[in-house]
């Protein structure tokens, strides 16, 4: 059976995305429909085959953002082949999609259970670790996903984010370096490489990657944010001000970037240009 394959990129902001693929038994599930499954069920009887039968089921369930009845299906498979990983592994994932962060766990156990090898159950088993705020227990399911695959650049970044949220700006640079140097091209590594500097004072270093990151996603109004705080920290207000502008103009709602200009005004003895960016900033709800 094939597996329903998920890749999880928490971003700063530590929300998920989330793809789903799937085929099993060569069987193009994107075509069936649940009346075919039903059908294909009275049909085969209850032998090996109906645990495929349920198990595919299943897989077109999750592709329909159906999970209720996707987990249904994948238990009623787990009746007849409690042997396989998959169906454990994708039942888990529907428990997640539901909020039932404990009970996907529990599944995800047995999917590594029958399965010790295979990377992407403690990937994302860690990711639910991590949605619960256990970031230790995360990064403990990650190091074991990168030793069965010490390529993929989605685990350290992920053991980036974990190292962030525990306050470990060194250890988090550290997986993001790696995350990096297993894809180049990647986008948000760079960004929360670059708050991971900002968080240990080396700004300069912080500059270089917003730098990087901006080329990549010059639309995204945190990165020049940022990279604003860095110059001001730095005594490059002038520079500072061309970021808050640029960051204002793709959020103008944003009131820490108001008053971050405000800041940046007033180092320059520009009074009232400060006075009107504190102004805004209090008027879009900022609280000194």
């Amino acid at each position: 059976m094939a597996r329903v394959l998920l890749k999880l990129a928490l971003l700063a902001t530590v929300s998920l995305a989330c793809s789903i693929n799937g085929n099993a038994n060569n069987a193009d599930t994107s075509s069936f429909g649940q009346d075919d499954y039903d059908k294909a069920i009275a049909a085969v009887g209850i032998n090996s085959g109906l645990a495929n039968t349920h198990y595919n089921r299943g897989l077109s369930y999750a592709q329909e953002g159906q999970y209720k009845q996707a987990i249904e299906a994948f238990s009623e498979s787990i009746k007849f082949n409690s042997e396989d990983a998959d169906a454990y592994f994708n039942r888990a994932y529907g428990y997640r999609e539901l909020g039932q962060h404990e009970r996907a766990i529990q599944d995800f156990d047995e999917a590594i259970r029958l399965d010790p090898k295979d990377s992407i159950s403690y990937y994302n088993r860690g990711i639910t670790y991590s949605e619960l705020g256990r970031f230790e227990r995360s990064i403990e399911d990650y190091d074991e996903a990168i030793r069965h695959n010490p390529d993929d650049s989605v685990i350290y970044y992920n053991k980036g984010l974990a190292y962030s949220k525990l306050g470990q700006p060194d250890r988090a640079i550290e997986a993001y370096d790696k995350a990096i140097r297993h894809n180049p091209a990647g986008t948000r590594a760079y960004h929360n490489r670059g708050l991971a500097y900002i968080n240990l004072g080396q700004h300069k270093r912080a500059i270089e990657d917003f730098d990087e990151y901006i080329k990549r996603d010059p639309q995204d109004a945190s990165a020049y944010f940022y990279r604003g705080y860095s110059y001001h920290e730095l005594g490059q207000h002038e520079r500072a001000i061309e970021d808050f502008d640029h960051a204002i103009r793709l959020n103008p709602e944003d009131e820490f970037a108001y008053f971050s200009r405000s800041l940046a005004y007033t180092a320059l003895g520009k009074v009232k240009e400060a006075e009107l960016d504190l102004n805004r900033a209090k008027e879009l709800g900022y609280n000194p």
